[in-house]
């Protein structure tokens, strides 16, 4: 390749919103300008689309569908030429990283594949389905050079399962657009907020029976919850049912987070599992306490006591303690969110993120002459 000719980065991604389409779109938002030459492979309903069309990416569109069957077929002959082309192939979520792996395999171009699982496939099943996950995870880890994982926990978790050797992990937390959440804290004293869809793992029941207790100690206490999904129906029965629907508001999908967060006194995430939650550092990033539960990475971003608490999984009567704790004392809440935003700040902006996978990139350029 002539000297300054922008290298071609494929990228494919499946989920259509949550944390990976986010984390997708702020690393190439980060990516240097001009260094590359960027095709997105992704559904038509992703909110990757929405915000990319346009712009001087190129789209691609791919199945929709999350678990395996055969529309995965046409993703495929899609994904070929792409690959075939492509300088660096990166493919992000178990579905989209699995076939373009597959891609990459039948084209010779496993050298030049990244894959970042946000979240290891066989988290989100159990027994039978979760040990084809595994296999399945097994026998492609051979079809990429470099498997990034978001935490030290999710490298750990792989290896543990016997996907890739020690020197295939890179370890790169996600990052986000710090000046985003840069508002001056403004807190609603007992408003709670969550952000995340109301699917697994997120846990919404946990958080509705939690705030419950919260409900008998703070009568001020309001619960609001931002995201959709299919497990939405669900939640909203169980407010009623628990009495709280009173004080609790299904804001649906909302673009004006930053603002939300300004305005809360604590935020929680009561998940059962997790690579590196992008709500988490958006929230300390806001200098908002956090209550999450101890799954995955959190404990990695969440120093628990200094930046918010950190809580078995599992269990509502733990999440209801935290909340008091930070609803009942609001000078140590503000000290709380003010060292969340400090190390949201150093450790967790998307310019880093973009700056340490652009070096796995540059490397396989120079590796393949490109």
């Amino acid at each position: 390749m002539a000297s300054g000719t922008p290298r071609r980065l494929l990228l494919a991604s499946q989920p259509l919103d949550g944390g990976v389409p986010h984390h997708v779109l702020d690393l190439v938002r980060s990516l240097e300008p001009g260094r590359f030459q960027i095709e997105l492979a992704c559904p038509r309903e992703s909110i990757l689309w929405d915000e990319l069309e346009g712009s001087d990416v190129v789209l691609h569109r791919i199945s929709a569908r999350r678990e395996p069957g055969p529309p995965d077929v046409g993703t495929l002959a899609r994904l070929l030429p792409l690959v075939r082309r492509a300088d660096v192939i990166h493919g992000h979520s178990a579905k989209a990283g699995y076939v373009v792996r597959m891609a990459a395999a039948m084209t010779g171009r496993t050298r030049s594949c990244v894959f970042t699982p946000h979240g290891w496939s066989f988290w989100s099943a159990d027994g039978r389905k979760a040990d084809l996950y595994r296999a399945l995870e097994r026998g492609a880890d051979r079809w990429c050079r470099t498997i990034v994982a978001l935490s030290q926990d999710e490298r750990e978790a792989g290896l543990a399962a016997g996907v890739g050797v020690p020197g295939q992990y890179a370890v790169i937390p996600n990052g986000i657009e710090l000046g985003r959440f840069a508002l001056a804290p403004e807190p609603v004293p007992g408003r709670v907020l969550v952000v995340g869809r109301f699917a697994p793992p997120k846990r919404p029941d946990l958080i509705l029976r939690a705030f419950a207790d919260v409900r008998a100690a703070f009568a001020e206490a309001e619960l609001w919850f931002v995201g959709d999904g299919p497990d939405r129906a669900d939640a909203e029965r169980i407010s009623r049912e628990l009495g709280v629907d009173d004080s609790t508001r299904f804001l649906g999908a909302r673009r004006n987070v930053p603002e939300l967060l300004a305005s809360s006194a604590c935020f929680v995430l009561a998940s059962d599992y997790e690579g590196c939650p992008i709500s988490v550092i958006e929230a300390m990033a806001a200098a908002v306490p956090v209550v999450a539960t101890d799954v995955g990475g959190v404990a990695e971003v969440v120093r628990d006591g200094e930046t918010g608490y950190v809580v078995a999984a599992g269990r509502p009567e733990g999440i209801a303690h935290a909340l008091t704790r930070v609803l009942g004392d609001p000078a140590r809440s503000r000290d709380l969110g003010a060292a969340g935003r400090s190390r949201a700040a150093a450790e967790f902006s998307r310019v880093r993120m973009a700056a340490e996978t652009t070096r796995i990139y540059d490397e396989i350029a120079r590796a393949s002459g490109t």
